[in-house]
């Protein structure tokens, strides 16, 4: 009896192999058949209801200005529970007061998912409000700001720019501490007075005067480490355990898209060998919120 269940299993993992080659060699066929132009449009596809597009110039993800995440707004809920969609992140919200306006200009950089990124947001607090307390609205048109950052790890990795509310940046299939990841940044305010409001804050975070650099309106600085956010140092053992995941995950991404070097093939291969992986990928890498929810819950 014991030989005829090991034969039958040999049998079954026999079949698994064959359709398994079979189908891996009609998926990278595929991908090598179909123009990039084709690939960019279906990935652009899936990734736009949850706020993002595709870079192809630098071969990462990013955001869009129009995002459904613009109606949501910001508040520290969002970062203490970000672990539980495993984000780990450093975050350093930067607060500061200008024309009756409470500003936070908060930068994020690394691990979502399989993806190594870096994020900066502007959210606005008006002088008289019904909104919760701690509850920030996204910047709207009128208040974006020029913005721009360079991201390394030991060596860079990718770099945006833009006049915007929200600037984002992900590297699929590569994995980093946040520690490890540095952070050029450089915004541009629309007057003197906006720019001094902004380093003042940047003072009170623990920013030192000789690591800041000011010409005209622009402001420059490094952000290697987070100085005083306290959810920085909240939930450490769910982000391990995200951590761990994180990690595991991207190994089994690489390996199973090691036929290719760019990041559009591979996720273009996942698509034809595993389409539900590949829609677990996306959901799982940019988990979306329900808005109206949200709403409710302010009002």
């Amino acid at each position: 009896m014991i030989y005829i269940v090991i034969g039958v299993v040999f049998v079954v993992l026999l079949i698994f192999f064959i359709l398994y080659s079979v189908r891996k060699k009609w998926a990278i066929r595929k991908v090598h058949n179909e123009s990039e132009l084709e690939k960019l449009h279906t990935i652009n596809k899936a990734l736009r209801p949850f706020g993002f597009a595709f870079d192809l110039k630098q071969d990462i993800v990013v955001s869009i200005n129009d995002s459904w995440q613009r109606e949501m707004g910001f508040s520290d809920f969002y970062d203490y529970h970000a672990p539980l969609f495993n984000i780990v992140t450093d975050a350093e919200p930067i607060y500061f007061t200008y024309r009756k306006k409470e500003y936070r200009l908060e930068f994020w950089k690394g691990q979502y998912g399989i993806t190594t990124g870096a994020e900066i947001g502007l959210y606005v607090r008006d002088e008289h409000t019904n909104a919760p307390e701690g509850y920030y609205r996204s910047a709207r048109d009128e208040e974006r700001l020029q913005m721009g950052f360079f991201l390394f790890h030991k060596c860079f990795l990718f770099s945006r720019c833009g006049y915007s509310w929200w600037l984002t940046g992900f590297d699929v299939g590569k994995f980093s501490k946040p520690k490890d990841l540095t952070m050029k940044v450089c915004v541009a305010f629309p007057n003197q007075e906006m720019q001094i409001a902004f380093v003042e804050g940047l003072l009170k975070a623990g920013y030192e005067q000789n690591k800041i650099r000011i010409c005209d309106c622009n402001v420059c600085f490094d952000y290697c480490c987070s100085h005083n956010y306290k959810m920085n140092h909240r939930g450490r053992i769910c982000k391990c355990i995200a951590q761990i995941c994180n990690r595991i995950n991207v190994s089994l991404f690489n390996f199973f898209t090691r036929y290719f070097t760019t990041t559009l093939d591979k996720l273009t291969y996942i698509r034809f060998m595993f389409p539900c992986l590949y829609r677990f990928i996306i959901r799982c890498t940019f988990p979306r919120r329900r808005p109206k929810k949200c709403k409710r819950r302010r009002h």
